[in-house]
């Protein structure tokens, strides 16, 4: 099959490898591209409290890079014991090798993170949520209902890159199928593709956003279940076998 593979260009690689180890042709298109944000007096004060905190939710590798990137300028050791709860796999890793505490959810969103243990019973307790501009409001609403005091700290922007109309424009053959792993994605897989958006087979990491998809008018849907490169692989292997 010929997948296109959205990721920003720096975290693209894995992904294109295990599918075309497995046979299948890659088009590496990015959809989104990612920037630092400027840290705000605010965002300092958080950084420098941070051992006033419970414990940091980190919403992606993104928000793990960044976030350590900045705090290891304050705090060249990270208070201890500090539990971090990770959307996955490769935020973790992020975290892990920093030597930190991680509670990895099973599903890759904030629904999975909400269902970890560690978030439960939190109330009185403070956490932080490192994320991106304009991030979902679940995860802070939810625990500020649970009863704890949530600060979020900003830390990256996620944007279109100038690159990818023109890159779409000439993209031929068309791909079979394409992997959005964010609303964002699929929002700008929208705006590159107008009326062919739906055309190939689109391929979710969650159900939440194969629902959103599938309200949007597409047919083609799958959820792959994840955002790891055995997930997608499994969905495409899943795709071809038909």
């Amino acid at each position: 099959m010929r997948i296109l593979n959205p990721r920003p260009a720096r975290q693209a690689a894995a992904l294109t490898q295990t599918l075309r180890d497995a046979g299948h042709a890659v088009i590496e298109l990015p959809l989104l591209a990612v920037e630092p944000l400027a840290l705000s007096t605010q965002a300092r004060a958080q950084i420098m409290a941070l051992d006033r905190y419970d414990g940091v939710v980190f919403v992606s590798a993104n928000a793990a890079r960044y976030a350590v990137s900045a705090i290891t300028d304050y705090w060249p050791q990270w208070p201890q014991p500090l539990p971090c709860v990770a959307v996955g796999q490769a935020t973790a890793a992020v975290l892990e090798a920093e030597g930190l505490q991680v509670h990895i959810a099973a599903q890759e969103d904030s629904e999975g993170m909400l269902a970890l243990a560690v978030l439960q019973q939190v109330a009185g307790q403070r956490w932080l949520v490192c994320r991106g501009e304009d991030g979902r409001e679940l995860l802070p609403t939810t625990l500020r209902a649970r009863g704890a005091t949530v600060d979020t700290l900003a830390l990256y922007r996620r944007f279109l890159p100038d690159a990818a109309r023109g890159a779409w424009a000439s993209c031929y053959p068309r791909p079979d199928a394409v992997i959005l792993s964010s609303a964002m994605m699929w929002q700008n897989w929208q705006q590159i593709a107008g009326t062919e958006a739906t055309q190939p087979w689109l391929i979710t990491v969650s159900e939440r956003l194969a629902d959103r998809v599938r309200d949007a008018g597409a047919e083609r849907v799958l959820c792959a279940g994840g955002a790891q490169p055995a997930h997608w692989l499994a969905a495409v292997q899943a795709l071809a076998g038909e």
